[in-house]
């Protein structure tokens, strides 16, 4: 995980595709000891490892278009 950019306002992160469940997973193992806004960056994280693996492309003219 890199820090970006932080000011007062926000912070921007980068992770690398590894990072991404190892960070989310023990997050929502232990949800109950997490504030909202921590399980919702969990949540981004885990959400978009699912999107970075999911490699499916509707074919081109698949219904007959």
């Amino acid at each position: 995980m890199d820090v970006l950019e932080s000011d007062s306002s926000r912070v921007v992160l980068r992770f690398e595709k590894g990072e991404l469940e190892t960070i989310s997973d023990p997050i929502l193992d232990h949800a109950e000891e997490f504030t909202s806004s921590v399980l919702d960056l969990a949540n981004l994280l885990k959400e978009q490892g699912y999107r970075m693996r999911n490699t499916f492309r509707q074919p081109p003219h698949a219904f007959g278009d």
